[in-house]
This record gives C-alpha cells, sequence and structure tokens, in this order.
C-alpha cells in the first residue's frame, strides 16, 4: 500500500497527518476531516484511511478519562446508533469505486463545514428522545464508516447539549475513538494489509502527538471560536478541490 513512495507523496503525508493533530489539539475534533482530504491529494481513499489507522487511536485516547464514565452515560444511545451505523457505512465503502468515495468525502466536509460554522443545533426536545439519538447515531455512522468522517455530525449532537468545556473534548474523543474497532475491523476483512503498511501507519503518530501537543498549548492562548471559523473556511476550500479533483 506504501511501498515506492515518492517525496511529494511523503510530504502530502506528513503535512496531512501534522495539521491533522494540530487541528485535533486546539478544538478538540477534526482530524479525519482536515487530513483525509489532504492526504487524497496524493493518495487513494482506502490508502489513506489505513494511514490515520495508529494516529487516530493514539490522538484521541489522550483525551479520555475514563474514571468520568458517569458522564458518559448521556450518549450510550448515540454511540449505539454510531456503532451499528459504521458497519453498514464500511460494507458499502469497499464495495464501490474510489472516485465516489473520494466525492463523498469532499461533500461531507463542505456540508460538515458550513454547519458547524453556522453553529446549527438540535433542539433539546429531540436531544432527549432516546429513538432520535439512536438513529442520529445510525445516520452518522453510515456516513462516517464511507467516509471516517463521523467527527463533526457527534460534534453537533454534543455542542447541542451544553456540555462543560472538558467533558465535550472527552466525549468527542470517546465517540471518535469507539467508532475505530467496527471501522478498522470491516477494514481488515476487505483489504491486505503489509506488515510495512503498519509501519508507515505507526511511524506517522510522532508527527500527530507532536502537532497535537501544540495544539493544545495553543488553545489555550487563541479563542477557539476564532480559530475554529477560519480552519472551517479553510475546510470548505479543501473539500471543493477533492471533488474538482474526482469528478
Amino acid at each position: 500500500m506504501f511501498l515506492e513512495l515518492d517525496l511529494y507523496t511523503v510530504f502530502i503525508m506528513l503535512l496531512g497527518i501534522s495539521v491533522g493533530g494540530f487541528l485535533k489539539g486546539v478544538i478538540s475534533f477534526g482530524f479525519p476531516l482536515i487530513a483525509l482530504p489532504i492526504l487524497s491529494l496524493a493518495l487513494p481513499p482506502k490508502s489513506s484511511i489505513f494511514l490515520l489507522f495508529f494516529s487516530l487511536i493514539f490522538v484521541n485516547i489522550r483525551e479520555i478519562k475514563f474514571s468520568n464514565w458517569r458522564s458518559y452515560k448521556p450518549i450510550t444511545p448515540l454511540a449505539c446508533g454510531i456503532f451499528i451505523g459504521i458497519i453498514f457505512g464500511s460494507i458499502i465503502f469497499h464495495n464501490v469505486e474510489s472516485k465516489l468515495i473520494s466525492k463523498m468525502i469532499g461533500i461531507t466536509i463542505v456540508v460538515s463545514a458550513i454547519i458547524n460554522f453556522y453553529g446549527i443545533k438540535i433542539n433539546k426536545t429531540l436531544l432527549s428522545n432516546k429513538i432520535f439519538s439512536l438513529i442520529y447515531g445510525f445516520l452518522a455512522g453510515i456516513i462516517g464508516g464511507m467516509t471516517t468522517i463521523v467527527g463533526p455530525l457527534i460534534v453537533i449532537y454534543l455542542v447541542s447539549l451544553n456540555l462543560k468545556k472538558e467533558i465535550f473534548s472527552e466525549l468527542v474523543s470517546l465517540s471518535v475513538f469507539s467508532t475505530l474497532a467496527p471501522l478498522y475491523g470491516i477494514f481488515f476483512m476487505y483489504q491486505a494489509v503489509t506488515f510495512n503498511d503498519f509501519f508507515v501507519s505507526a511511524l506517522l503518530v510522532i508527527p500527530a502527538i507532536l502537532t497535537q501537543f501544540l495544539g493544545f498549548k495553543i488553545r489555550e492562548v487563541i479563542p477557539q471560536s476564532f480559530f475554529k471559523n477560519i480552519v472551517l473556511i479553510i475546510l470548505v476550500i479543501i473539500g471543493i478541490l477533492v471533488l474538482y479533483k474526482n469528478w
């Protein structure tokens, strides 16, 4: 999957992972949201998604505090829906053409960025309905399974709950982390992966962690809302470029 890489591809890989880790550190989400479209400039979707494997594990588990498990109860229906949806979405992902997946990634990025930019929230009445949360999670899971981009849809739900900043960050990371088992479980059923592929993916954890740490520092001095809006505008541009490249 990652044999005979040229300098341009290596640069794009490092850039995508580094920018993704930095964004995750600053606003608590967005690692695959910005890493995937950058990686897709040089790699096919399946290679890009596998490249994120180890980095997604480490950048998310760093923000989870399992001692706060009681605070995670409100998202149980959402998490169950996402888990089931991820399985269906992943199966679809492995049975359609790469160009279609790239288009879907581009569309998801643009739509998610616009929704988050305008701060659209879910009605409180719907949030208290477990059936709605389950269905919302299921649809988010299908999209996440097909594109690996589930974070923004989870964020819309969690922002609507008006959680404390620390709990919000933990729940975003926990929700994304919990999707990795079904997402990559299905991936390994369909895709042949070599030791070299695992090695390259593991090696890129280093820039992901370092830039996430830098993002944590930036989070302390720059208003998240300002930085988030800048990033979302950039994402719309990147998403349009991905669509243009694969249309």
